[in-house]
């Protein structure tokens, strides 16, 4: 919902059908008299009658209604009653309003997530540069690390990044000197043919567009884009973690 624009949409309701509403002076007092009602003579009538159903949808969904409220309801002849959706049109901009300070002040609802809960391999290699905001070598150190640890495991120093994943993840049998990780599980199941197929395209995936980019580029990424470059290297070293190594 576009909160400012509903608060924009309700105002200009409440402002046209008020300055719509029939007046008359009393002659005894002298005192002008303002109705509840609209003559559907005036001119601004056509205008409230075309805005009608979005304010009263409107009103249904930010008040939480079961139906649309009646906002332009027959008074008798050709008057109609403004007051009640005037009323209505009002307190649903004080509660919007309301809402949105209310937000300010205790945050959003939506999940956050820790840095210092990823993985520790990779939030350990990140943690320094990150609390000094370089946040691209936090990506890179990351990186380097996540790679240096494939390597230990498999002994493979010869190779380093996307080469070392594509041989390490290949989905071909291991060859001498060049063992594989494999994700446990029947080499006949589907799931774990798949997290086989995907494993080997994140890790090579990651390499080239993550590390590579972090390694090379002369500006500093925004610190919302390294922790998600972050979170997808946790996924994968965790991954990892419980992957076999299977040797010729």
């Amino acid at each position: 919902m576009d909160t400012e624009k509903v608060i924009d949409l309700l105002e200009w309701w409440s402002k046209t059908a008020n300055a719509a509403r029939a007046t008359n002076v009393d002659p005894g007092s002298r005192r002008t008299v303002t109705y509840a009602f609209v003559s559907g003579e005036h001119d601004s009538f056509p205008v409230l009658r075309d805005k009608e159903d979005q304010v009263r949808r409107v009103l249904k969904h930010v008040l939480g209604l079961k139906t649309p409220p009646e906002i332009l309801s027959t008074s008798s002849g050709n008057y109609y009653d403004v007051v009640g959706g005037i009323e209505l049109a009002t307190y649903a901009i004080g509660r919007l309003r309301n809402d949105a300070e209310t937000r300010a002040m205790i945050g959003s609802s939506a999940p956050t997530m820790q840095a210092d809960a990823l993985h520790p391999l990779v939030w350990d290699a990140a943690s320094k540069r990150w609390d000094s905001g370089h946040y691209s070598d936090a990506v890179q150190r990351a990186a380097t690390f996540l790679n240096a640890h494939v390597q230990d495991i498999t002994g493979r120093t010869d190779v380093s990044d996307n080469d070392l994943m594509s041989q390490t993840f290949s989905l071909s049998e291991p060859q001498r000197n060049k063992p594989r990780l494999r994700w446990p599980g029947d080499d006949t199941n589907l799931t774990v043919k798949a997290m086989r197929v995907g494993i080997l395209n994140l890790s090579q995936g990651v390499f080239s567009a993550i590390r590579n980019p972090a390694t090379h580029s002369t500006e500093d990424m925004e610190r919302q884009e390294a922790l998600e470059q972050l979170a997808t290297l946790s996924i994968l070293a965790r991954w990892i973690d419980r992957c076999d190594l299977v040797s010729a």
